[in-house]
Parts: C-alpha cells; structure tokens; sequence
C-alpha cells in the first residue's frame, strides 16, 4: 500500500475514531448526571426513613395508629433500598462509560499520531517529487574540451594518487571517529592535558514541517535548491603478465 493510500485509510479510521469519542463523551456525561440524580434521591429516601422510625416508636409508647405508622415505615423503608440499588446500577453504568470514553480517546490519541506520521511523509514524498521537477539544474563541473584533454598516462597517474589518498582518507577519518566514539563517553571535565567540553548542538531546519505549513498557507511546495552530480573515479588495476605471456612474447 502507497502512502497516499495508508493516510486515506488512516483518516477514515481517525474519522470514525472521533465520532466514537464524541458518543462516548455523550454517554458519559448522560451516565454521570443519571447516577448523579439517582444518587441524591437515595439519599433523600433514606433521609426519610429515619422521622418514620421515630413515629412508629411515638405510636408505639401511645398505642394509636401503630400499625399506620408501621406501614409507613416499610414504605419509606423498601422504596430506599429500591432507589439506592438503582443507584449503584447508575453507578456501574457510569463508571462503565467513563472507561469506555477513556479507551475511545486513547485510541484517537495513537490513530491521530500515526495519521500525523503518515501524512508528514506523504507531504515530505510529494515535496520530494514536486522539487525534483521544479528544481533548477546544478551549475556542472567545468571540463576540459577534447583537444585539451591530457594524456592517457597522466590521468591514469593522477587517478591512482586519488584513489590511494582517497582510502588513506577514509582509513584514518574512521579510525578519527572510533576515537571520537571512545572519548565521547567521557563527561565534562579536564583529564590532565585533556579538556572535554559539550556545547548544545542548536537546531536543524525540519523540511517535512516546512513543507506542510507551505501546503497549509496554500503556498504549493517549497523552495528547492538541487545539488550536484555525484562524482566517482574508479581505477582499474593494471594487467598482470603471465609467464606464458611473455614466453610468446620472447619468441615473437
């Protein structure tokens, strides 16, 4: 699957993503007020309990109206208990969407950073294209016309000095970078002769950020600048004479 077509489908997803997150947001306020309600007239309930306690006690050191006031209570009694198993019901449903909320909006927090990933390299990719067809071609090495050209012997002289500094070159910039490697290491300090230091490093320009504000301002792609041609120089090694070689040459 290209680029393009990994960032549609990954804001397809994101899309429904979101509106999973705002219904659960929904249920989850809905959920929280009903418990919260249903909390308060629980409590309510059981607030009434306790005066029709009190009565039934009252009619009972009187004798009159005992068993009104027993009935009342039983009342006021079992509507409490109905109201506060309705409200660890809300309860559990509450806590239930909370949690589903939560897992809804962690789910867009990872479908939205790789759809940010994905949509930062696709713009990086076209960036990349668009600048390889706009970008002005190099100013080119300035060679030798024909009739200038040197020697065969003397390029080939000057191209294996370069290849034998070139390799000199590379040797001793990786053996430089082991070295490097070991004493970065260290933390910073004097060791004798030796002084470490650390200074922050600063800052890069980041291209694929550049090229999405630039698509966002609606400014096309941003400025390239292209770069020169890649230059190589391979030697071949000279032919070796063998033995039967110049034997024939001997007898010719």
């Amino acid at each position: 699957m290209n680029t393009t077509a990994k960032a549609a489908q990954q804001i397809a997803r994101l899309v429904e993503a979101e509106d999973a997150l705002t219904t659960a947001r929904r249920e989850e306020a809905h959920t929280a007020k009903t418990a919260e309600r249903a909390t308060a007239r629980a409590k309510a309930a059981r607030a009434k309990v306790t005066p029709a306690r009190t009565e039934l006690r009252k009619a009972e050191r009187t004798g009159k109206g005992v068993a009104a006031a027993t009935r009342r209570l039983h009342a006021r009694m079992a509507r409490a208990a109905d109201l506060a198993q309705t409200a660890r019901q809300t309860r559990y449903a509450a806590r239930l969407a909370a949690r589903e909320a939560a897992t809804a909006a962690r789910r867009l927090d990872r479908l939205a950073l790789r759809a940010a990933t994905t949509a930062s390299r696709m713009v990086g990719e076209v960036a990349e294209r668009m600048g390889r067809r706009a970008a002005a071609t190099p100013e080119q090495d300035k060679t030798l016309p024909v009739e200038e050209l040197p020697a065969v012997e003397e390029i080939e002289t000057h191209a294996e000095r370069f290849k034998t500094l070139d390799t000199e070159a590379k040797a001793q910039a990786k053996a430089a970078e082991a070295e490097k490697r070991w004493l970065r290491r260290l933390p910073a300090g004097t060791y004798g002769r030796v002084t470490v230091t650390r200074t922050n490093g600063g800052t890069v320009l980041d291209g694929d950020q550049v090229a999405v504000d630039y698509l966002d301002r609606g400014m096309g792609v941003p400025p390239r600048k292209a770069r020169k041609d890649t230059f190589k120089v391979a030697v071949e090694a000279p032919a070796v004479e063998t033995a039967d070689q110049v034997a024939l040459v001997i007898a010719a």
